[in-house]
């Protein structure tokens, strides 16, 4: 396995450095105040002309430069490889699941190597596992000492942490539907198709980041070319170009102001650089130079954007409908009000609570016998041993109609769900507006319909939206455990 071949290189080569330079490190180690890491200065290599002299130079001066470059040369190489781990993780995970309905193992088990693959194919997982590395090695080479006062002191987390922070704001439901609200009206001023959404994603996208800062603006960016554009699986040569395109734009679209883009904020305190300053110095410019870019790159790519534009407009008109006309909310008021009076006529609620009863009963006859026998022949009293079966049958009773029959259970004893549809389940408020006062559903006088407490509801729509083979999913009007009909 190519990737069992490349863990176990990467380990031969840091422990084969370590023992190469481990004598050098130890000599280094004796002195009581070790400088970590060294000043450029100290390595006294200014006159080197040779890049590759300069760089042997430094290694023998301080061999530890070694071990972090290889550390930080087989992240790299991780970072490549990540694909490959995932890929690795789904086949396992594949095979686990065949042996689970096989038989062969526990139905909730699961793969170790899969969990431990999929970890290590995780591009945000990269460098934090070779930081630990770096950080054991600085560990075993100067001491922990070195490396507590390196982090404490040597190292300022202030700009990453707010790098964090920043995008995970950034990434919030509230924030990204005004960002894409905004685009969506200025994409409508050019047609609103997918050659707009393209252009108004990579020209207001990027110059947000004068306001909301770059990393903020890369974040909804990307995210709304993941949902906008992305998605029509665009052919390889555009999904680079336009991924290379987002980053230089985003890297020059914060300069029209002087408070956001973090290069413009090491200086343009020193150098008395204003908003106006750098509107006009350099803020049109990156506009211009977006704009530019922009327009070269759907010259380019034209005919391929209109070759994707009927999928987009069939997804938008399909959004549009049911954003407008098929509010889901709406719908699901009116399928409750429907299923009371369906159940009253097929007495479906009754009959089926019947014939869980009854296989409930047959079931534990037959399982009964053979577990009692087990247990009593250890010496335990019958009655006692019938007691802790039923306790037994009665917990896994309750997990198998959680799992496939929650509708018969009281609210109490149901599962908690979380609906993964639940941003999909309403239009807009006005259109919700407009639907429930023209589709208003009178109360049925039909005998069943009334007196019903919340809590037991009727279960024909289970059947119903089994038959469709949707999901099931948790009502937000009312509570109780429908199906997904989004």
């Amino acid at each position: 396995m190519k990737s069992g071949r490349f863990c176990l290189v990467a380990l031969i080569l840091i422990i084969g450095a370590i023992m190469f330079v481990e004598p050098g490190i130890a000599a280094a180690s004796s002195d009581g105040s070790i400088e970590f890491p060294r000043q450029l200065q100290s390595y006294n290599d200014a006159d080197m002309q040779s890049i590759v002299g300069r760089l042997i130079h430094r290694v023998k001066t301080e061999p530890f430069n070694l071990i972090a470059t290889l550390i930080f040369f087989l992240a790299i190489v991780h970072t490549f490889m990540s694909s490959k781990f995932m890929a690795i993780a789904h086949r396992l995970q594949q095979e686990h699941g065949a042996l689970k309905a096989d038989g062969k193992v526990s139905k909730h088990s699961i793969s170790q190597k899969a969990e431990l693959f999929h970890f290590f194919g995780e591009v945000e997982t990269v460098f934090g596992i070779w930081a630990i590395a770096l950080a054991l090695a600085i560990t075993i080479f100067f001491g922990w000492s070195t490396l507590k006062f390196y982090l404490d002191q040597e190292v300022n987390f202030t700009e990453p942490l707010f790098v964090v922070v920043v995008m995970t704001l950034a990434a919030t439901r509230p924030i990204l539907k005004l960002s894409e609200t905004v685009m969506e009206r200025i994409a409508n001023l050019t047609g609103g198709s997918l050659t707009s959404w393209w252009f108004t994603i990579l020209t207001v996208g990027p110059l947000m980041g004068s306001l909301i800062t770059e990393p903020a603006a890369m974040t909804i960016s990307a995210l709304l070319l993941g949902k906008k554009f992305y998605e029509f699986d665009p052919p390889e040569g555009l999904k680079y170009a336009t991924l290379g395109l987002l980053f230089v734009n985003i890297s020059v679209g914060g300069t029209l102001t002087h408070f956001a883009a973090p290069p413009v904020l090491m200086v343009a305190g020193l150098w008395n650089w204003g908003t106006l300053h750098m509107l006009t110095h350099f803020g049109w410019k990156a506009i211009v130079g977006i704009l530019l870019a922009n327009g070269l790159y759907y010259f380019i790519y034209r005919r391929t954007l209109e070759d994707m534009a009927e999928a987009f407009d069939l997804r938008h008109l399909k959004d549009e409908i049911r954003r407008k006309y098929l509010c889901r909310n709406e719908m699901e008021k009116q399928i409750e009000a429907i299923i009371p009076e369906v159940d009253a006529d097929l007495q479906f609620r009754g009959n089926f609570e019947e014939q869980i009863v009854e296989v409930s009963s047959r079931i534990q006859q037959e399982l009964e016998p053979q577990y009692l026998d087990k247990v009593i022949a250890t010496g335990v009293d019958r009655q006692l041993a019938h007691k802790a079966f039923m306790m037994r049958f009665e917990e896994v009773k309750l997990a198998r109609l959680r799992e496939f029959c929650p509708q018969v259970l009281p609210p109490s004893k149901r599962a908690p769900y979380i609906d993964p549809d639940w941003d999909e389940r309403g239009g807009s408020g006005r259109d919700h507006g407009e639907l429930h006062d023209r589709h208003r559903v009178a109360p049925s006088s039909k005998p069943g319909a009334r007196g019903r407490s919340p809590g037991r509801r009727p279960v024909a729509a289970t059947t119903i939206a089994s038959a469709t083979g949707r999901s099931r999913s948790d009502c937000g009007i009312c509570g109780w455990r429908s199906h997904s009909w989004g």
